[in-house]
């Protein structure tokens, strides 16, 4: 008994520190390793690097690379509502443009109808796209998922064509100025650094609100009901609810972008809206695309930039093969080839976070490792506090004794 006793307090002894580094391991596998120390300097690193670049290009370039500038940065809201449609969702949307416009409409309006002020008019367009996106889910979301794209891709069709028969065949003015306040020391005339300025509190505010909402339980109740939409209802997540809620916030955040751009175009047409900036923005989509919305900035960039890049070379004008290849459509073209061999149709952003994937999978593997190993000592230790309960028990002599008289 003095044996096993001491086996086993040998045995118990470590095992409490390996049942709580068990219970840390399955901590471990629920964080999100994007929060590690190392990454968040990544990311801080990257901020400040965008936020210097945005001061320098405000202050040093040209009104109208910062006005484009400006565009670019209000565009990456409506791109992030297409990050949050494809990954989290696994839906498809062509309308995208045409949300936007819609937000752009209704920020105008909210001004030149109602007297709304200029600094608070995108908020018009973010409830306007919220509204507009939830008309076309919900009927399209009880369908298969690509009802959804066929409606907003007639969507994406139709918006010009009805803001031309309700605006009319001339541009719209904004009935407001983006006056600097003068502790910004901003001069009069630099009206557009101060456009810049606003434009880019908006859509930051708005992507960090959006990601944080996506990093919590409705983000992870987004890809249940994207990979196993049954099994989430048997757990009680409302799939078409939830889907619901996503596409309008998508639609939220493309009409937030339409109101931005007011800010530094101030003015509205139906010949910004085509159908093909959809097309684009779908294509520029899905070739960044990743899990992090802040992948939507340099789709945007490339959407605002490329033309003028082009035709600041005069590619625009060139014709035959050669022609062909310095075209936009062209670009567009190869863009998406190089996403479907190279990223597998999962976006260039997905590779940088190939690795992060690689460091949970190893995670994983050492996790079970340490549970196995706590769960074959658990059941040893089970098997002989039942030995020591067996040795322990003392004999039962007197039935053996024969009575003596």
């Amino acid at each position: 008994m003095g044996l096993i006793s001491t086996h086993h307090r040998l045995i118990c002894a470590p095992l409490g520190t390996i049942t709580a580094k068990r219970s840390v391991a399955a901590t471990m596998t629920t964080r999100n390793p994007s929060t590690s120390t190392p990454l968040r300097i990544v990311w801080v690193v990257i901020s400040l690097a965008f936020v210097v670049l945005s001061v320098r290009v405000a202050f040093g370039a040209t009104p109208k690379i910062v006005t484009d500038f400006s565009n670019s940065i209000a565009l990456s809201l409506a791109f992030g509502g297409l990050v949050l449609l494809t990954h989290y969702l696994g839906l498809l949307s062509l309308g995208q443009g045409a949300l936007v416009g819609v937000g752009a409409y209704a920020a105008l309006h909210a001004v030149n109808d109602f007297g709304a002020p200029v600094i608070w008019m995108p908020l018009a367009g973010l409830l306007a796209g919220t509204l507009v996106g939830a008309i076309v889910a919900i009927p399209s979301l009880r369908l298969p998922k690509a009802y959804l794209a066929l409606l907003t891709l007639s969507l994406a069709v139709a918006y010009p064509i009805i803001l031309k028969q309700v605006d009319g065949n001339l541009p719209i003015l904004l009935h407001g100025e983006f006056v600097a306040p003068s502790w910004t020391g901003i001069a009069e005339n630099d009206e557009h650094i101060w456009e810049l300025f606003l434009v880019a509190i908006y859509a930051s505010a708005a992507l960090f609100l959006v990601q944080g909402l996506l990093r919590g339980p409705i983000g992870r109740a987004f890809i249940a009901s994207r990979d196993e939409p049954e099994a989430a209802r048997a757990f009680g997540v409302p799939v078409y609810r939830l889907r619901l809620y996503g596409v309008a916030l998508s639609g939220g955040m493309a009409g937030l972008a339409g109101g931005l751009l007011m800010i530094p175009t101030n003015f509205n047409d139906f010949t910004h809206y085509p159908e093909e900036l959809s097309i684009k923005m779908f294509a520029l989509a899905i070739a960044f695309g990743g899990s992090r919305l802040i992948s939507s900035v340099p789709a945007a960039l490339i959407l605002i930039f490329l033309p003028v890049w082009l035709i600041d070379r005069n590619w625009v004008v060139e014709y035959g093969w050669v022609g062909l290849f310095k075209s936009e459509g062209f670009i567009y073209a190869a863009l998406l080839l190089a996403t479907a061999y190279l990223t597998r149709g999962k976006g260039f952003m997905h590779l940088s976070e190939r690795r992060k994937r690689r460091n949970i999978e190893k995670s994983v593997t050492a996790n079970r490792g340490a549970s196995l190993v706590a769960d074959q000592l658990m059941a040893l230790e089970n098997r002989l506090n039942q030995i020591e309960g067996f040795v322990g028990e003392p004999p039962d002599i007197s039935s053996r004794q024969e009575p003596t008289d």
